[in-house]
């Protein structure tokens, strides 16, 4: 039977099932709708059918630039959410699909986020200037624990557990506005905004209850959170994000450490990898880090229309980023917290 691609206003009923055969958490239903509903976008499901079976999907959502006009952009706030299809054919259906999407709206620029380095598409222009890390967890603790750094990895996950430092899973509202306060100080310290506290506060917690995401908050012992982050729950891997710590307990507690352990051991008891999330060539030092860890440089492949630009290739250190980054430094932290409306715009 011939391909039928079809674009939905929302996920339909079905894309859950291919996002568990064949996707990421990034995929999920649930994020995307999330996602569009946080930050105001609309969306375009296209779902690829053979006859009643459905073989694809690539998730679209329009983002707005402060400029005016907007991209389209598969998908915002995920590194790795390129079409959904285990026959490249049918991948590279939805991106020729998503070339005419991209036109009927009038999009300045149309980005695919891709794992590895799957068959270019005729009218994109690939780019392969980020790559992700990924911990492979077969072999359980012993063999993972054998590849991490023995002095920035080993010796700080054991300084924390002997200063104290206790992981906490979970949690209810005050748990997680106390990760959103940690984000804040220190994206503003990295001269970037951080997400609206609405992010973590409303979409964060229902996908908690709906399993898909967990928080670890360490605390010190005397109560103080010192340190947190997210993790993502995907089917075969999940993705650590958004981690935050005290700088004032950081050295002394080693926060970030203890809790990223913990999370690893249970990535190991639940059979997925750990993916530590992409790295531009000039964050060599978060790229150290994270190779520290043992963890795999993967190559992630971005396709753009009509060529590779905007703020997804635009050099951190140097140019107008570095220059928003210094100002956004030396905003007073009550009017950096009210910036995170533009946050909205960095998807």
């Amino acid at each position: 039977m011939p391909l039928t691609i079809t674009s939905y206003a929302e996920p339909p009923a079905d894309w859950n099932a291919l996002a568990r055969e064949c996707g990421t958490f990034y995929h999920d239903a649930r994020w995307i709708a999330g996602i569009a509903d946080t930050f105001g976008y609309r969306l375009h499901c296209l779902v690829a059918r053979n006859g009643e079976t459905t073989v694809g999907a690539l998730a679209l959502a329009e983002v707005p630039t402060p400029w005016g006009g907007r991209r389209l952009v598969s998908f915002p706030f995920s590194f790795i959410a390129g079409p959904m299809a285990d026959d490249p054919s049918v991948a590279g259906a939805l991106c020729e699909r998503a070339l005419e999407v991209a036109e009927q709206v009038r999009a300045r620029r149309l980005e695919i986020k891709q794992y590895r380095a799957p068959p270019s598409v005729p009218g994109f222009q690939r780019s392969q200037r980020y790559t992700t890390y990924r911990i492979d967890t077969t072999g359980g603790k012993e063999a993972v624990w054998s590849r991490f750094h023995q002095t920035s990895v080993r010796q700080r996950i054991r300084k924390g557990e002997r200063a104290g430092v206790v992981v906490e899973v979970g949690g209810g509202p005050d748990e997680w506005l106390a990760l959103a306060r940690l984000v804040e100080r220190v994206q503003q310290g990295h001269g970037v905004p951080a997400p609206p506290r609405r992010f973590f506060l409303e979409l964060c917690v229902g996908l908690q209850g709906a399993g898909l995401v967990d928080l670890y908050l360490a605390r010190v012992p005397d109560g103080r959170v010192a340190g947190g982050f997210v993790m993502y729950r995907g089917p075969r891997e999940w993705v650590y994000a958004l981690s935050a710590a005290d700088p004032s307990l950081v050295r002394e507690f080693r926060p970030p450490h203890v809790l990223l352990w913990d999370g690893i051991k249970r990535a190991i008891a639940a059979g997925v990898s750990v993916d530590l999330g992409r790295s531009a060539p000039e964050q060599a030092s978060l790229a150290d880090f994270k190779q520290r860890w043992g963890a795999e440089a993967v190559p992630l492949a971005y396709d753009y229309w009509p060529d590779a630009g905007g703020l997804g290739e635009a050099r951190r250190d140097k140019g107008v980023a570095a220059l928003g980054a210094w100002m956004w430094r030396r905003l007073p932290a009550p009017v950096a917290r009210l910036g995170s409306g533009l946050y909205r715009y960095l998807g």
